[in-house]
C-alpha cells in the first residue's frame, strides 16, 4: 500500500515563515557578535584537521592552538592591512578612470550618431564606488573584529577534540556511536570543502594577478585579491570580479583595444578553466548547489549582514546541504538544494 505524504497545514507553513523572519531579525540585530562567531566556526572547521594531526605525536591541543593563533596573527593581520590599503588606493583614483570611461563612451556613441543622454542618467561610478567601499568596509570590520574572532576560535579549537566523547555521553549506546559517526562525517566533508575552496580561490586570484600583470593592467594585484575573495560566491562572484579590470584596461590603453581584448580573453579562460573544469573535478558533483539556492542564500545573508553575509552565504549554504545529506529525515532538503546535474544523496534515491 502506497504511503501518503502528509501536506503541511497552513498554520505549519506560517510558523516556518515566521521562524525564518524571526531568525533573520535576530541575526541582523546581533551582527557584531554573529559575524565573528560564524567566521570563527568556519575557521574551526577549516583548522580542525591541524588539531587532529598532533594527536599521533601526543601534542597537547593547547600547543597546536597556540601555533595556529600565532601563525594566524602573523599572516592575516599584516595581509588585511595591506589589502585594505590597496583597495583604498583603487577607490581614490576611481573618479579619474570613470571620467575617462565616460569620455570614451561619448566618442563611440557620437561616432554612430547615438544620443548620449543616457550616460548622464546612469551613474556607474556610484555603483562601483559603493561596491568597492563595501569591500574596504568588510576588511576594516574584519580587522576590527579580529580579537573577538580569535577568542571564539581559541575556545572552539580547544573544545573540538572532546566533542566525540561528549556526544557519546549525551547519546548512550548505539545512538551515541551513530551520532558521533554522522558528526565526524559532517565535519570532515565541510572541512574538506572549505580547504578545497580556499585553495581554488587562491589559484584563481594568483592566475588573475599574473595574467593582468603580464598584460600591464593597472592594479593587477587588487584585481587578483578581488578575484580570490569573490570566488567564494560562485557564478555571480566571478562575473563581478571580471568586469572592473576589463573596464580599467579599456580606459588605460585607449585607443588601443588589443590589451582590453586580451584581458577579456585571459579572464574568461581562467574563470572557465577553474570554474567549469577544475572545480567540478576536485569538488565532485555531490557538493553542487542549485543556482536558485545560491541566489536566495546570497540575497538572504546579504540583506542581513551586507558584504560579509554575501561572502559567507555560499559556505553557509554548503554546510547546511552537507548536514542535510547526513541526517536521514533531512535528505529531501539536500535533494532540493542540489543542482540539476548533481547526484542525489544515497539515502534519497529510490
Amino acid at each position: 500500500m502506497e504511503k501518503k505524504i502528509r501536506k503541511p497545514s497552513v498554520a505549519e507553513t506560517c510558523l516556518v515563515i515566521i521562524t525564518i523572519m524571526a531568525v533573520g531579525f535576530v541575526l541582523s540585530k546581533a551582527e557584531r557578535v554573529a559575524i565573528p562567531l560564524t567566521l570563527a566556526f568556519i575557521l574551526t572547521l577549516l583548522l580542525f584537521p591541524v588539531i587532529k594531526a598532533g594527536e599521533p605525536y601526543k601534542i597537547p591541543p593547547f600547543a597546536m592552538v597556540l601555533v595556529i593563533i600565532v601563525c594566524f596573527f602573523a599572516v592575516f593581520l599584516p595581509l588585511g592591512v595591506f589589502l585594505n590599503s590597496r583597495l583604498q588606493s583603487t577607490i581614490d583614483i576611481l573618479p579619474v578612470y570613470y571620467g575617462k570611461l565616460v569620455g570614451i563612451g561619448r566618442k563611440v556613441l557620437e561616432g554612430y550618431q547615438i544620443p548620449t543622454v543616457f550616460l548622464d542618467s546612469i551613474n556607474w561610478y556610484n555603483t562601483v564606488g559603493r561596491y568597492l567601499t563595501g569591500m574596504t568596509g568588510f576588511m576594516l570590520n574584519w580587522l576590527g573584529n579580529l580579537v573577538m574572532v580569535m577568542v571564539f576560535l581559541i575556545f572552539m579549537l580547544l573544545e573540538s577534540p572532546y566533542m566525540d566523547d561528549r556526544l557519546r555521553m549525551a547519546f548512550v549506546g548505539e545512538n551515541g556511536d551513530k551520532v558521533t559517526q554522522v558528526a565526524d562525517k559532517i565535519v570532515s566533508q565541510i572541512s574538506k570543502y572549505l580547504r578545497t575552496l580556499t585553495i581554488i580561490s587562491l589559484s584563481t586570484g594568483a592566475c588573475v594577478w599574473g595574467a593582468l600583470w603580464a598584460i600591464g593592467v593597472d592594479f593587477s594585484l587588487t584585481w587578483g585579491v578581488l578575484a580570490f575573495i569573490l570566488n567564494f560566491v560562485p557564478t555571480i562572484g566571478s562575473i563581478a570580479a571580471t568586469i572592473p579590470p576589463i573596464l580599467v584596461a579599456i580606459v588605460q590603453f585607449y585607443p588601443n583595444g588589443t590589451p582590453a581584448v586580451l584581458t577579456f580573453l585571459a579572464l574568461l579562460s581562467i574563470q572557465f578553466a577553474i570554474g567549469n573544469i577544475l572545480t567540478p573535478k576536485i569538488m565532485g558533483d555531490a557538493l553542487d548547489l542549485s543556482p536558485v539556492v545560491i541566489l536566495i542564500s546570497l540575497m538572504f545573508w546579504g540583506i542581513i549582514w551586507g558584504v560579509s553575509g554575501a561572502l559567507l552565504s555560499v559556505p553557509i549554504a554548503v554546510m547546511i546541504k552537507i548536514i542535510c545529506e547526513n541526517i536521514e529525515p533531512l535528505h529531501f532538503l539536500a535533494v532540493l538544494m542540489s543542482s540539476a546535474k548533481g547526484k542525489a544523496p544515497e539515502g534519497a534515491r529510490s
